[in-house]
């Protein structure tokens, strides 16, 4: 991968995007809910609806995310991948500063929606890779993606949860690492990471539109992004609870539940950045795909059931052995039955539909876990059901649209 100058860039991009990200984890599900109950007119409306505040509060990074997504990817279609990494990363960099002074409810709401659009460069960091990988290397190139991601939320949350410590629960040193992280990034893209969309062609808004229409109306890309979407609505059940529910029922705390999400993560990174390698030349992205879903259903339904550590750590290791599977083979397969000139269109819709999910996904876990810590796990079981039974009804294709040579870059 470092011989892959493009490809490592982009690695790296993404590693300390989310790092800078993930510092603010173990804070957050925390903090929305200590602010929440702290506002008497919200405290005074009844638990439910502080479950649904607590929930909007964790979702705004993700409905900011969804509305600009799409918005996100068409420009990389249109202007290049490059300046809008530029503009996100440095737009991280506020998003981070705001949050070291996130002592009452609107400033952290503020920082959640300013972090929410520069996440939103998600989908154009997927257009990036597309566009620099051959059809053979795209699900390895993907995976190496999934890796820098999952590193990122793999160091990032246990550092948060000890900054948090360290400055005795308040966010001051938490949002200034998380800042110094996000500009190390910018500094990072602006001087090494090169530009990959050299052949975009701006067009009319109508036929853009219509083209996209026409794309996401075929079976398999539409079906590709359901089930992405529905993945994604099962796993933020537990991404938006699980703090609490290390708090409340496994009794350990934020440093340990942060220490579980890094095996998750270091389960994932392994399988991500060297297994797919070696499993996807010889099985195939669908046949990846079905096993990766399958695995996920049954270790979501007993999260709250079992105690720590042995059961916790099995779990964990199916978990991100089966999510380390999926992604990358369903990114791959995305990619592939896109028109290569609206990469990061689809892209941007496909990462603001994972946002819609973490919108609705905490409002609804919240609101559960008020009824019993296990309800949002069970759902996400049941929800996970549908990718993995709907990934088996489908019939994929696996031949890209019209092809173009990878773009060089250097």
């Amino acid at each position: 991968m470092i011989k892959d100058k493009p490809l490592f860039a982009i690695f790296l991009t993404v590693f300390l995007d989310m790092l800078s990200f993930g510092t603010v984890i173990p804070d957050i599900q925390l903090r929305a809910e200590h602010l929440v109950k702290g506002t008497t007119w919200i405290t005074a409306a009844g638990p439910n609806v502080v479950g649904i505040v607590i929930g909007i509060s964790i979702s705004l990074f993700s409905i900011a995310q969804f509305i600009i997504s799409p918005y996100l990817g068409r420009l990389s279609d249109e202007r290049g991948r490059r300046p809008i990494l530029l503009i996100t990363c440095t737009l991280a960099v506020v998003s981070s500063l705001l949050y070291a002074f996130s002592t009452s409810l609107p400033i952290m709401w503020l920082s959640r929606i300013c972090h929410g659009f520069a996440g939103a460069n998600l989908g154009v960091a997927y257009a990036y890779i597309a566009d620099i990988s051959s059809d053979a290397d795209r699900a390895k190139s993907m995976g190496v993606l999934g890796m820098a991601f999952g590193l990122g939320f793999m160091f990032g949350p246990p550092l948060g949860a000890i900054l948090i410590e360290v400055n005795n629960g308040q966010p001051f040193l938490l949002g200034l690492v998380s800042a110094g992280f996000a500009l190390i990034n910018l500094i990072f893209v602006a001087r090494y990471l090169p530009e990959s969309n050299n052949n975009h062609v701006a067009r009319t808004p109508q036929k853009r539109i219509q083209v996209l229409l026409d794309a996401l109306k075929t079976p398999t890309l539409g079906s590709l992004l359901l089930l992405f979407f529905v993945a994604n609505l099962a796993f933020a059940n537990l991404e938006s609870t699980y703090f609490r529910l290390g708090a409340d029922v496994y009794k350990i705390s934020q440093t340990q539940t942060s220490l579980v999400l890094v095996f998750v993560g270091v389960i994932a990174a392994l399988v991500q950045g060297g297994l797919i390698r070696v499993l996807e030349p010889k099985f195939g992205e669908v046949n990846l795909l079905r096993v990766g879903y399958l695995v996920q259903a049954p270790v979501l339904a007993s999260i709250p059931f079992v105690k720590p550590w042995w059961p916790v750590l099995l779990g964990c290791a199916f978990l991100g052995t089966g999510n380390g599977i999926a992604q990358p083979s369903l990114s791959s397969l995305i990619s592939k039955n896109s028109p290569p000139e609206l990469r990061g269109s689809t892209f941007g819709i496909t990462q603001s539909l994972g946002s819609l999910a973490r919108i609705i996904g905490p409002i609804i876990a919240n609101t559960m876990y008020a009824g019993g810590p296990a309800r949002p796990y069970l759902l996400a079981a049941l929800l996970m059901l549908i990718p993995s039974i709907g990934v088996w009804r489908v019939k994929f294709s696996t031949q890209p649209l019209s092809e173009p040579e990878p773009t060089p870059v250097s």
